[in-house]
């Protein structure tokens, strides 16, 4: 319910002030409603009722402006501002998602408290909304950055250390919609997308990511500068400078369930186009030219088409494959020939644990038995 409009000859009241209609002035507290008698002076009245509210805020954590410039406490808001301006030179769209998290945290009923004062019944409210209004994918990153944006807190001495009030707080179980793709669902991709001509950079590019395993940025970004000493040498686009993964595959590794090799897929990526983009246009293309290689959203989009096109039959409730899905298939593949360790190796993967989830099928195939012989 809205609150009740003041009377015109009140609206420059403090909050929370009343007048009986004998003119006797009381306060009633916003919180417990119990009231108050301030006598019938109406400048001591107001002063008494600023100074109970100014009180009652301060008791719930809230900054003042005067302390803020005093320096004497931070809010939240604050520090999330101080947080992030070290962290603006990352890639941009690490950058982008860190101030997507931020906004949120900074809109939190609880940002204007002081840091310290935050706790984790605040940021478990916080969660379970986020999860009912952004959903438990964007809530469990929001909690991440929290987390961070405490445990820096606790690095700069305005949070007492084992105090960060995130670490109560479960992650919000994600339920994963997008299916795995199976090798059948890729051989039929595959084969759609070598009909058309005017595609087979697509499907060279398709067929690449599986029997190198590689990402799409990784996949669009290879040059074949890159191939040399009977190895492709590639460094991995994701993770922080100074600590990407570096890989030499060698050419003659070749996937037995596609029937084919990594120096068989990249000769098939070579023709006539004078290019150095091992993933490329060889017939114009909007307003790119042969020899151009695709974006990330225009491979993304046309293997959509084509996996549509190749009637890729999806379970109910679940969304289709994406092309990163590939990878989760050479993973498995690859876990399945060579062993999770080479799998683990040829994805990048700095611990087995993110391989595993790669490999997790979701319920997509069926798991045989193998007997030791």
């Amino acid at each position: 319910m809205a609150a009740r409009r003041r009377i015109a000859a009140r609206r420059n009241w403090p909050q929370n002030l009343r007048q009986n209609s004998a003119g006797y002035y009381w306060f009633q507290h916003p919180e417990t409603g119990k009231t108050y008698g301030l006598g019938r002076d109406f400048a001591i009245a107001c002063a008494e009722a600023r100074t109970a509210n100014a009180e009652i805020e301060r008791r719930k954590g809230h900054v003042t402006l005067l302390q803020r410039i005093n320096g004497g406490e931070t809010s939240l808001a604050d520090w999330c501002d101080k947080y992030e301006e070290p962290r603006l030179s990352g890639k941009p769209n690490s950058v982008s998602a860190m101030k997507s998290q931020l906004r949120a945290i900074r809109a939190a009923t609880f940002a204007v408290q002081a840091v310290h004062k935050v706790s984790p019944k605040d940021i478990a409210d916080f969660i379970a909304l986020c999860v009912q209004q952004r959903g438990a994918t964007m809530a469990s990153n929001i909690r991440k950055r929290l987390h961070d944006v405490f445990r820096e807190a606790i690095a700069q001495g305005l949070v007492d250390v084992g105090k960060n009030p995130v670490e109560a707080i479960a992650k919000p179980k994600i339920n994963v919609a997008r299916s795995r793709l199976t090798l059948d669902d890729f051989k039929l991709i595959l084969a759609k997308a070598r009909e058309d001509k005017e595609r087979q950079w697509a499907a060279n590019a398709i067929e690449l990511a599986l029997i190198s395993g590689q990402r799409r940025e990784d996949i669009v970004s290879m040059q074949f500068g890159q191939i040399k000493d009977g190895f492709l040498w590639i460094e991995q686009s994701k993770g922080k400078e100074g600590s990407k993964s570096k890989l030499k595959i060698p050419l003659s590794l070749r996937l037995d369930a596609l029937g084919t090799s990594l120096e068989d897929v990249l000769r098939r990526c070579r023709d006539n186009v004078a290019t150095k983009n091992v993933i490329h246009f060889t017939r114009p293309n909007g307003a790119a030219v042969p020899g151009n290689a695709p974006g990330l959203s225009t491979m993304s989009q046309t293997f959509a088409r084509i996996r549509d096109e190749a009637k890729i039959k999806v379970a109910p409730g679940k969304t289709p494959p994406s092309f990163h899905e590939i990878r989760s298939l050479a993973a498995r593949l690859y876990a399945e020939e060579r062993g999770a360790a080479f799998a683990q190796a040829l994805l990048g993967h700095k611990s087995s644990s993110m391989t595993e989830l790669y490999r997790d099928i979701r319920g997509r195939e069926w798991t045989e038995i193998k007997l030791a012989v």
